[in-house]
């Protein structure tokens, strides 16, 4: 036997993470017996949580013990991690963080990770993170901090430089969503049976290497052949890449095309549906509150609301509580790994670069494979990335680092400076105007900047 970890989700109730956290419970029994603390401002959306939260007991062996609240201060003292997936605004600033930087001329793709929006996005989420983290560098110190919010590895490092934390860890599986959710469907062969090797910065990595998992089998050569056959738009971007840099990008256009000035020409300029998202988020916490009393069968849901099959499979709610091979977080593997001191190897985690990739700079977050195991979470070595695709990932760190320093510091000059390294920055002029519009709508998250 182990001893049973006691984790705090902070931002559990939303949206998008907080399903699939608990569908990775299910998938790792050897949480059983654990304490799961779950922390959301929002009272209604946790009431239904804590409900499904209890759901889970009928399908665990050994039953997990839940706490809920909205007071994280309530909760933190004790905990082994603390799992944080928060965010300011979501879809309504981010429409604003799209829309704003257009209008003055950027050429984003997005705005949510990458560009004047994403900058943004970073400057109000890095000030919330930093809040955060003073309660857990008081209340439990020891804690690992797994951070899931974005942008992922801007906030990570402003925690790494300006808070008192043990351990920080950044989860993201874009890598595995490409791999589940893409090149599996194109290449042919289901993603358990394929092993994926992506290296570089959150949201900007590059496959490496691909092999099947059963014989070792280089799957390279064939993804390539597979992905040059294609004839319509889909992942264009990436494939051009393929094409002329020979590596292909492990989040796909939409993500990696946030970091490439060129993006537009083959993804556009037109952002998310933010009106189809918002109605889609509405349904889908009338779903789970129906799904929460016992009341929700899942044809129901489909009449009601529309066929899945046009959202990401990411985000599908179907079927709810039927475990899944890969996993939804990457915080539930590590943390059962680490209980029952099992070896496992994760795909994609974002460490300080130690030396895990030679020619990025040291003492920021990169994104590797690594392996977790009694001794702790080991980042893969993966020496130099190909010159081309280290550079893209250094100006992305360039940036990220003004960045971390204008959120932390209010100075206006630093937005700048970052915005003017943006890879679709054009214009100085356009790029001011945007910047004092964009604090202007940003006051009350921004206070650092009056």
């Amino acid at each position: 036997m182990y001893d049973r970890p006691t984790i705090t989700i902070i931002g559990a109730a939303s949206t998008t993470f907080g399903p699939k956290v608990l569908r990775d419970i299910l998938n790792h029994p050897q949480m059983g017996g654990s304490t799961l603390r779950f922390v959301d401002i929002n009272e209604e959306r946790l009431a239904t949580y804590d409900k499904l939260a209890h759901k889970l007991n009928e399908y665990l062996e050994t039953p997990i013990q839940i706490v809920s609240t909205t007071d994280r201060r309530a909760v933190l003292a004790g905990s082994d991690y603390v799992i944080i997936t928060v965010d300011t605004g979501h879809y309504r600033t981010w429409q604003q963080d799209f829309s704003v930087p257009v209008k003055y001329g950027s050429r984003q793709i997005l705005g949510e990770l990458g560009g004047p929006g994403g900058m943004f996005h970073s400057l109000r989420q890095i000030p919330l993170h930093l809040e955060i983290a003073r309660d857990i560098s008081e209340l439990c110190p020891g804690a690992m901090v797994m951070v899931t919010s974005n942008p992922l590895n801007r906030i990570c490092l402003a925690l790494e430089r300006y808070a008192d934390l043990g351990q920080i860890l950044g989860l993201c599986h874009g890598v595995e969503m490409a791999l589940y959710l893409y090149l599996d469907r194109v290449m042919g062969i289901d993603g358990d049976d394929m092993e994926v090797t992506a290296a570089g910065t959150n949201h900007l990595t590059w496959i490496l290497d691909l092999r099947r998992k059963e014989t070792g089998e280089d799957l390279l050569p064939l993804m390539k052949a597979c992905l040059s056959r294609i004839e319509d738009d889909e992942q264009s971007l990436s494939r051009k890449l393929l094409d002329v840099y020979g590596y292909f990008p492990g989040t796909l256009d939409s993500h990696a095309g946030e970091y490439i000035s060129y993006a537009w020409e083959f993804y556009g300029i037109r952002g998310i549906d933010f009106s189809g998202h918002l109605e889609q988020e509405a349904n889908r916490w009338k779903y789970l509150r129906d799904l929460a009393n016992n009341d929700a069968e899942w044809d129901k849901f489909e009449q009601a609301y529309g066929d899945q099959s046009e959202l990401s499979a990411e985000l599908r709610l179907d079927p709810f509580f039927a475990p899944r091979s890969w996993a939804d977080t990457l915080a539930f593997p590590i943390i059962a790994a680490l209980t029952a001191k099992e070896s496992i190897r994760l795909p994609a985690v974002n460490m300080l670069n130690v030396g895990q990739i030679n020619n990025l700079p040291r003492g920021v977050f990169v994104e590797t494979p690594a392996v977790v195991d009694s001794g702790g979470i080991h980042p893969v070595s993966m020496g130099d990335l190909p010159q081309p695709l280290a550079a893209f990932n250094r100006r992305d760190i360039d940036q990220t680092e003004l960045i971390v320093e204008a959120a932390v510091r209010g100075e206006r000059n630093l937005v700048l400076q970052a915005a003017l390294l943006d890879p679709v920055a054009e214009s100085i002029r356009q790029a001011e105007a945007m910047i004092d519009d964009m604090l202007r709508l940003n006051a009350d998250y921004l206070p650092q900047f009056a």
